[in-house]
C-alpha cells in the first residue's frame, strides 16, 4: 500500500487490536497513551437514540448511506491492520462484507416497515377526517332537530292555550243553555175564596138590607129567607 493511498489520519477500528478503535496518524498506527492523542467526539447513546431513530426512518436513505460509510472505514482499518499487522485480513474484510450486506437486508425491511406505517398514518388520518366530518353533521342535525323541537312546543303551548279559552268558552254558553232551556216555573195556584156564609135553612129578613148584610143577596125562590116582599118584580129572584 503506497502512502498516497493511504487514509487520513483519524480514528479507525484496528485488526491488530480486535477490532477496538485505535488512532491512525497518517501513516502508522499509533497506541500510545489515549490521554495524549486527538479526541474521538462521543455522544451519549441515550440521549440521541429517540432522534436517531425518527432520523432513520425519515432519511433512509442517509442512513444507508451512514451504514455504508461506516463499513467501509471497517474495511480500510481492517486493510491497514492487515497490511500491518497480520494475514487474516482478508477472511475479516470478507466477513464485513457479509454484514454490510445483512444490514442493507435489514435497512430494506425497515424502509418497508416505514412505508406501511406512513400509509397506515395516512389511512387512520383520513379515518379521523371522516369521523370529524360525520361529527360535525350530526351536530348540525342535532341542532336543526332542538331547534325544530323548541318552535313545536312553542306552537303546541299556544294551541292549548285556545284549547283552553274555547273550552271555558263552550262551558260558559253551555250554562247559558241551560239556564234559557229550564222550564219557567208554574204560577201559584190562586187561593181559594171563602166559602159565603151558609144561609140558614130557615130565616127571615125583613127587608133587602138584612138580606144583603147576611151575604144572601141575591136571595131565590127555594133559598132560605126568601119572601114575596122582599122580590117586587115576581121574577123569582129577590133583592136583585
Amino acid at each position: 500500500m503506497t502512502e498516497s493511498s493511504l487514509p487520513a489520519a483519524g480514528w479507525y477500528p484496528a485488526a491488530h487490536a480486535d477490532g477496538q478503535p485505535r488512532y491512525w496518524d497518517g501513516s502508522a498506527w499509533t497506541d500510545g497513551d489515549p490521554a495524549t492523542m486527538p479526541v474521538a467526539v462521543q455522544h451519549d447513546p441515550g440521549a440521541v437514540e429517540g432522534e436517531a431513530e425518527r432520523a432513520f426512518l425519515r432519511r433512509p436513505m442517509m442512513r444507508r448511506t451512514g451504514l455504508i460509510a461506516t463499513a467501509s472505514a471497517l474495511v480500510v482499518g481492517l486493510l491497514l491492520g492487515g497490511g500491518l499487522g497480520g494475514s487474516t485480513a482478508q477472511s475479516e474484510v470478507a466477513a464485513l462484507e457479509d454484514q454490510v450486506a445483512a444490514l442493507e437486508v435489514d435497512l430494506a425491511g425497515a424502509e418497508d416497515v416505514a412505508s406501511a406505517n406512513d400509509a397506515a398514518l395516512a389511512d387512520a388520518r383520513a379515518d379521523l377526517d371522516d369521523a370529524l366530518a360525520d361529527l360535525a353533521t350530526a351536530s348540525e342535525a342535532l341542532t336543526t332537530a332542538t331547534t325544530q323541537m323548541t318552535e313545536m312546543e312553542t306552537v303546541a303551548t299556544a294551541s292549548q292555550t285556545e284549547l283552553d279559552a274555547r273550552a271555558a268558552r263552550i262551558a260558559d254558553l253551555e250554562g247559558q243553555l241551560s239556564v234559557r232551556a229550564a222550564p219557567a216555573p208554574a204560577p201559584a195556584a190562586p187561593a181559594p175564596a171563602a166559602p159565603a156564609p151558609a144561609a140558614p135553612a130557615s130565616a127571615w129578613y125583613d127587608n133587602c138590607t138584612a138580606v144583603r148584610n147576611a151575604g144572601a143577596a141575591p136571595i131565590r125562590v127555594g133559598d132560605p129567607g126568601y119572601a114575596k116582599h122582599l122580590d117586587r118584580d115576581g121574577d123569582g129572584i129577590g133583592c136583585e
